[in-house]
């Protein structure tokens, strides 16, 4: 009985989570982060709301509860954003790099590309959810790979890094000048980073705004302006004026309807795989970085140039790498006690240090939730948005390709950083923000920006 009070208190938590979740990514500038952020400060509050909840089905586990809510938000996440990665932030016609989403969207195949985004993440759990087991076995004990790898991980991680550099010269264009661009905006955003992660940047003394106490603010909490100035905001300014330069969607239909043949491969299995366990066990891989090192590889999924359904395989690799890198950094937070993501840090901090072991029979229950709420989420999220009516779809296009939306995208996204991380924040936000520009303009992927955290973690382990 008490198993069946777990299981329908998990339940109800995911769908709330997957709620959520699918909330935060209709909003330009909010991360499902920010919302672990949140639960994190109000511990207290959350741990009595999610007790109270439990109670009702005879549960008093509130940190499965809450463990299972964050991770069905994050999975949610990632599917409702891909709809404002495909309307908002369309660049005008002069912008030399467009992203695959945008160069859809363009197309008048803006639903082709949320399709592709969807099954992706769908795929990329159940994949992850397969895959977990053996990972977990290999990379920690009886084997323990990840041991010998954590020894050379910064070189690990230097190569992969040359690597996502190289794969840009591979480009349309010059490939020496490509190669050198790439480069360079990679080792500049390293250094920013660099300035932000490693240095007292975050304590410095500054004149600040009355609602910064202490004298500082949180090194992680200048994450949020250094990501929206390098990724976020560039998007949003180069697409002022585009509005007009959009096509309505070919079809007026469901997302189903958009089908654009993305058929499940061999290889893109295996490229999944590979994707989603970068993702999930190696230090500052993300899934742009992963996927765009991934596309090199195969020939049918283009991060730049090709036709319509070579930038949506590419769309259906990047969700599917997210999503099973997810998953899988479930098993390298139980596993070798990494976690991976705000949300796994979240996690962390409501299980407490019992979840950095694996020692007894304790572990199996809040592993066994989390996964069954990604999947859930998953699944619930896939429904949802691929049952999206033309009406629906409509609307989100003619509101997302405004300049209104990016204008007001702009203004929150300004405030929140000013409200969070005052004078400090605003300094780095122009910075990064000045930097995001170039790459677009210049016709090199925005992604050798990861530099920002590539950078610093290569340091820290070759040199720390």
């Amino acid at each position: 009985m008490e198993a069946y009070s777990l299981l329908f208190a998990v339940l109800a938590s995911s769908l709330a989570g997957a709620g959520v979740g699918l909330c935060t990514g209709l909003v330009p500038g909010l991360h499902v982060n920010n919302v672990a952020a949140v639960v994190v400060a109000g511990s207290a509050s959350a741990v009595s709301a999610f007790g109270a909840l439990g109670s009702l089905f005879g549960c008093v586990d509130a940190a499965v509860l809450i463990s299972s809510f964050l991770v069905a938000a994050l999975v949610a996440h990632m599917f409702s954003e891909s709809i404002v990665a495909t309307y908002l932030g369309i660049p005008s016609g002069d912008t030399v790099s467009l992203l695959p989403a945008h160069r859809l969207a363009r197309m008048g195949l803006g639903g082709a590309a949320v399709r592709a985004s969807a099954d992706g993440s769908l795929s990329g759990a159940a994949l992850g959810l397969l895959l977990l087991p053996s990972v977990c076995l290999i990379l920690g004990p009886p084997v323990d790979a990840y041991s010998s790898i954590r020894q050379v991980m910064g070189i690990v991680v230097a190569l992969m890094s040359a690597a996502l550099v190289v794969s840009d010269g591979l480009g349309h264009g010059d490939p020496v000048r490509r190669a050198v661009l790439a480069s360079t905006f990679f080792l500049v955003s390293g250094l920013l980073g660099f300035i932000v992660l490693d240095t007292n940047y975050y304590a410095c003394e500054v004149p600040d705004f009355p609602w910064i106490h202490g004298g500082f603010v949180r090194a992680s909490s200048l994450l949020l302006p250094l990501f929206a100035g390098l990724f976020g905001v560039p998007t949003l300014l180069l697409s002022l004026g585009s509005r007009g330069e959009v096509k309505g969607d070919a079809d007026e239909g469901s997302p189903r309807r958009y089908r654009i043949d993305t058929d499940l491969r061999p290889k893109e299995v295996v490229l999944s795989s590979l994707g989603g366990l970068l993702v999930g066990w190696i230090p500052g891989m993300t899934s742009g970085s992963s996927a765009t090192m991934c596309a090199s590889i195969s020939k049918d999924a283009a991060p730049e140039g090709g036709g319509p359904e070579e930038a949506a395989r590419f769309i259906w690799l990047y969700s599917a790498i997210s999503s099973c890198g997810a998953v899988l950094s479930v098993g390298a937070l139980f596993v070798i006690s990494r976690a991976r993501s705000g949300i796994m840090q979240a996690v962390v901090h409501f299980l407490g240090d019992k979840t950095l072991h694996m020692d007894g029979l304790w572990s199996v229950t809040p592993m066994a939730a989390m996964l069954m709420s990604m999947l859930l989420s998953a699944a619930v999220c896939h429904r949802l948005i691929c049952g999206m009516s033309a009406t629906t779809i409509s609307r989100l296009q003619r509101m997302l390709c405004s300049d209104n939306a990016a204008v007001l995208s702009l203004a929150f996204v300004t405030s929140l950083v000013l409200c969070l991380t005052g004078v400090r924040g605003a300094l780095l936000f122009v910075a990064a923000g000045s930097l995001g520009l170039l790459p677009p303009m210049s016709g090199v992927r925005r992604i050798n920006l990861m530099g920002c955290l590539l950078v610093p973690i290569c340091v820290t382990f070759l040199f720390g």
